[in-house]
């Protein structure tokens, strides 16, 4: 008999990786929120989610059944992967998959999409349009030509990121740890953190996550940055000291963010209503619900190389 997988956030759900994973799996698709998964997974061998929900302990403990958990994501924060190990369940994922993911460049184009709009003012102008104004003079804005730009994280997404601020004709700095001792590296300045925000009128963040550098970039590193730059996160929002951020945009010591995550975004952490309180008094704070890999495109692509992973591993589990 087929183990059951059950897809827990199925919707637009690729066709072909449905007829991948049928090969192997008895295939059952709802869309659940964490209420109705924990209803539904008392006899699931197998569990697929996207970002909704948290795969916390208590919902592991509740699935005696299960044996593996696929996500097609390289971040793994929606999941309490120590639970997940000592109850013997395996996650399969995108995590090292570097040559795949080379093509998924779906959170690489939303960093510039948040760039230029805050930029532009764009929110702001829309906004203005639609209360039936057409004055284009309160929504002077800049361009990146020739503006310096600090990236945070020289991995996969930074490196695809980098070279399209390149194509606009910015001046592109880099820091990661891994390039501590260079100098250049693929024609870019690598620079220490401090000395990159200092410099930097936008500064973008690709650091992976991990519990080590959880909040690494707090209130010194928003002290360092110049007051007419701006920040934007689609990363982890795990990374970010959200308190410092909140405070810095308050005090008008930045010129604008664009976060696509916040910490804790399954519940909705006291931070992110302030951020929304201020981005409702600002144009030039936009606020996105982590739609970075959320395209038709990225989807598709990775639910059908992670459904050929995830029948890789039922073969060597049967």
């Amino acid at each position: 008999m087929k183990p059951t997988l059950l897809i827990a956030e199925s919707q637009d759900f690729s066709p072909s990786a449905l007829g991948i994973l049928s090969n192997a799996f008895q295939v059952e698709c709802a869309d659940l929120d964490q209420v109705g998964l924990k209803s539904r997974i008392k006899d699931v061998n197998c569990l697929w989610v996207r970002l909704r929900n948290y795969i916390d302990r208590s919902l592991i403990a509740s699935a005696p059944k299960l044996k593996v958990i696929a996500t097609n994501t390289t971040g793994l924060n929606h999941i309490d992967l120590k639970a997940a190990a000592e109850h013997g369940i395996e996650v399969v994922s995108l995590r090292g998959e570097v040559e795949f993911l080379k093509s998924i460049r779906a959170t690489a184009e939303l960093t510039i999409a948040l760039t230029l709009a805050v930029l532009r003012n764009l929110h702001a102008a829309h906004e203005h349009v639609l209360a039936g104004g057409w004055d284009r003079v309160p929504f002077k804005g800049r361009e990146i030509f020739e503006k310096t730009v600090g990236i945070v994280g020289y991995g996969r997404l930074g490196s695809i990121v980098a070279g399209y601020f390149r194509a606009f004709g910015a001046n592109v700095l880099i820091c990661d740890p891994k390039l501590v001792g260079q100098r250049h590296v693929d024609g870019f300045e690598v620079q220490e953190l401090h000395d990159l925000l200092a410099e930097s009128e936008i500064v973008s963040l690709h650091a992976n996550y991990t519990p080590a550098n959880e909040r690494f970039f707090g209130r010194a590193q928003f002290q360092a940055m110049r007051p007419d730059s701006i920040f934007i996160n689609t990363a982890r929002g795990e990374l970010v000291d959200e308190a410092a951020l909140v405070e810095a945009l308050r005090e008008k010591r930045l010129a604008g963010a664009a976060l696509d995550v916040i910490s804790s975004e399954h519940d909705q952490s006291e931070w992110l209503s302030k951020l929304r309180e201020l981005a409702r008094k600002s144009g030039n704070i936009i606020l996105t619900p982590h739609i970075g890999g959320n395209t038709f495109e990225s989807l598709s692509r990775t639910e059908d190389f992670l459904a050929q992973k995830l029948i890789d591993w039922a073969r060597t589990n049967s």
